[in-house]
């Protein structure tokens, strides 16, 4: 019977150069999403897609790997939703910086209508 998962991440950079993409890549070698879901990491293009649900997802390899390559010209996001303290946190890149903001998942939802 598979696990409930406790984290789920999401998120899109583009233009996505060689350098970023070999650096997420190392920093989601070790991750294993559910049987059956698509690679945690794409390249699409010029854009690099982040999907994941499971048990661990290495956020803060992820969001350093960001940061040492981040240019002006990049943007994108990253959410990563911990289902264990029932909490969004969303990196925005934006003018060659990662943003970080946080919320309740109910704050969340109650914005979007849900």
């Amino acid at each position: 019977m598979p696990q409930s998962p406790l984290c789920k991440a999401y998120g899109h950079v583009y233009p996505c150069g060689e350098a970023l993409y070999g650096a997420l890549e190392q920093a989601v070698s070790g991750v294993m999403g559910q049987e059956g879901d698509e690679p945690v990491l794409v390249w699409e293009g010029d854009m690099a897609r982040i999907s994941f649900e499971g048990i661990y997802f290495p956020v803060e390899d992820v969001v350093q790997a960001l940061r040492e390559h981040l240019t002006p010209a990049m943007q994108g996001k990253l959410d990563y939703l911990d289902l264990e303290d029932w909490r969004l946190t969303r990196y925005r890149l934006e003018d060659g910086e990662v943003r970080p903001s946080s919320a309740p998942l109910n704050n969340v939802l109650a914005f979007s209508g849900h």
